[in-house]
Parts: structure tokens; C-alpha cells; sequence
């Protein structure tokens, strides 16, 4: 019965005190139909992303015109927008970060957090209510089918998908997940394909440099590979607040050692190995060690080029 109506799960929490004084602060301003807070995924600790962020309206104007539609993934945004044309009224982004711990499960957990969904968003997908909502809902299944380790089935709806009908960041998670599925199916080609995608999206997400020195690996292109996974440190390292899937460094550590091994640099193979046991590291020392590996990679390609 209030004026505005505040989104939160029960695995959602929003932390500071000053970040809830902010939403007040734009709560009092008469022309705001909706506000959008940045929401933070949290990760298991043994995997490569740390988090995932991105924005996402969690404040609506209580209205009878403004609500939600759809099955699963319910949406507000249509309404939110078709509401702002008719008043001119503004949605607005507030500095304030909720905080998801939902996705922090282990995969069997991840399974059964999915598995009522499936049939729920096979239905929307095939159902369409609109070309846009289908293209959503198609990613939004392959999301379903990625985690339930379904991967054929995720390569058959991520490779038929409209990618232009998405907004540029839901484009740039599908072609990322898209790209990890074909690496699952042990499709390197596929996984470039994607992976040229992402780049083309956007060039400042350390995951799109990280999954592409992946697919190069796998396509037996191991130079220009190992260039990518330490193009992912140094971009990760480098990251902004902007970015919205942070990468564990010491899972990156991680994969640079057992790549290392794999392509015969033992000496680096150790270095990796030791920082990532150690658990604590130093940003600098291992920029410098990335540097060398760089200067080894090169030389020895150059070498091979001109023998």
C-alpha cells in the first residue's frame, strides 16, 4: 500500500546504511517511475568468476499499469518503459549494490536450484509473446540447460538464437556461456565463433580474454592461447568497478600453472603452482612473471617461424 514497491529475494541483501539512506534520498523525488540498483552474484570459491554484476530495476512505482509478466524470469521492465512514455516520468540508477548469494552453491545444489525451471521456460520460449521475449527466454533456457550440464541441448538453443533481439550485456553472457558450452563439447572452432562475438561486444571483461585463450588451447594454438590467459590477469588486475564479471585471480593462477605443464614451461609451471598454494600473492610480482612468459612465448613462436 505504499507509494513504491522495493524488490528483494530472500537471498538478496543490500549492506550499508549509506546505501539505503541513497535510495531514500531518490525515493523523494516526485518524477521516478522505477530505480535501478547494481546486483552482485556471489560465486563459489573454487570457480573462475568471482562475481557477476549488472543493473537491474528494483523499485517500482506502485501501480496498477506497472507489473510483472511471464512464468519464471518474470519481467517489469515493458511496463516500467510503456509507463515512462505515457507520464515522462524517469527511471533512475542509484550508487546502491544488492548483494545475490543464490548462485554460491556447489552443482548439485545449482541443479536442483534449476531443474523446476526448465519446463517453465521451454514453455515461454516456444510460446512467444514476442519475437524479443523469445529471444530472452531462448537465453535464458540455455542458461537453465548450461547448468544442468545439458550441454547438447544448450548448443542447440544457444546456436539458433536472434542475438541481435538481446540487450548488449544478455548478449555478451550468452555468447560467453555459448562459448564454455562448445569447450564442453569439446568444439573449439564453435567456441571461437563465440568467443569473436564477445570480443566484438566488449573488450574490457577479462572472462571474454580468459574463455578465448580456452578455445585457442583447444584448437591447438597454444601461443596465442597462453597470450589470452595472461591478457585475462592483466586485465582483471586492472579492473574497474564497471566490470561485470570479475574473474578469482587464484583460479587463474591455477590454470596458467597446469597449462604451463602442459606446454613443456616447467619452470613457470612451478612459479604459478607455488603462488597459487600460497594462497596470498603479489600483484606486481606476478605482472612481472606474466611479463617474462610473454617474452618466452613470443621469442620461442618467432623462432618456430623463421627455423
Amino acid at each position: 500500500d505504499g507509494d513504491f514497491i522495493l524488490v528483494l529475494d530472500g537471498d538478496e541483501y543490500i549492506e550499508h546504511e549509506n546505501e539505503w539512506q541513497r535510495l531514500r534520498k531518490s525515493l523523494r523525488e516526485t518524477d521516478v517511475v522505477a530505480i535501478q540498483f547494481s546486483v552482485k552474484n556471489l560465486m563459489p570459491d573454487d570457480q573462475i568468476m568471482a562475481a557477476d554484476r549488472m543493473w537491474q530495476t528494483r523499485v517500482i512505482r506502485n501501480h496498477p499499469r506497472i507489473r510483472y509478466t511471464g512464468r519464471v524470469h518474470n519481467q517489469i521492465d515493458d511496463a516500467v518503459r510503456e509507463y515512462q512514455v505515457a507520464t515522462g516520468m524517469r527511471v533512475v540508477r542509484v550508487d546502491c549494490e544488492v548483494v545475490h548469494t543464490g548462485y554460491a552453491l556447489n552443482p548439485e545444489q545449482m541443479k536442483s536450484k534449476y531443474a523446476p525451471r526448465l519446463d517453465l521456460l521451454r514453455y515461454e520460449y516456444e510460446n512467444p509473446r514476442s519475437v524479443m521475449l523469445q529471444a530472452y527466454y531462448g537465453y535464458q533456457l540455455g542458461v537453465a540447460y548450461y547448468v544442468m550440464q545439458m550441454f547438447e541441448e544448450a548448443a542447440v538453443v544457444f546456436n539458433e538464437l536472434d542475438y541481435e533481439l538481446l540487450t548488449p550485456q544478455n548478449a555478451f553472457y550468452t555468447h560467453l556461456l555459448a562459448a564454455q558450452t562448445a569447450l564442453k563439447l569439446k568444439n573449439g572452432p564453435m567456441a571461437l565463433v563465440h568467443c569473436n562475438s564477445m570480443l566484438s561486444i566488449d573488450q574490457s571483461e577479462p572472462v571474454a580474454f580468459y574463455t578465448t585463450g580456452l578455445a585457442l588451447l583447444m584448437s591447438r594454438k597454444a601461443g596465442d592461447g597462453m597470450l589470452m590467459l595472461l591478457e585475462a590477469y592483466n586485465v582483471n588486475d586492472g579492473a574497474s568497478g564497471t566490470i561485470r564479471f570479475l574473474l578469482n585471480p587464484a583460479q587463474v593462477l591455477f590454470t596458467l600453472a597446469r597449462i604451463c605443464g602442459q606446454i613443456g614451461l616447467k619452470d613457470h609451471q612451478r612459479i604459478f603452482s607455488a603462488l597459487y598454494e600460497k594462497g596470498t600473492f603479489d600483484s606486481q610480482a606476478v605482472k612481472s612473471l606474466i611479463g617474462s612468459l610473454k617474452t618466452n612465448i613470443v621469442l620461442a613462436e618467432f623462432e618456430v617461424a623463421h627455423a
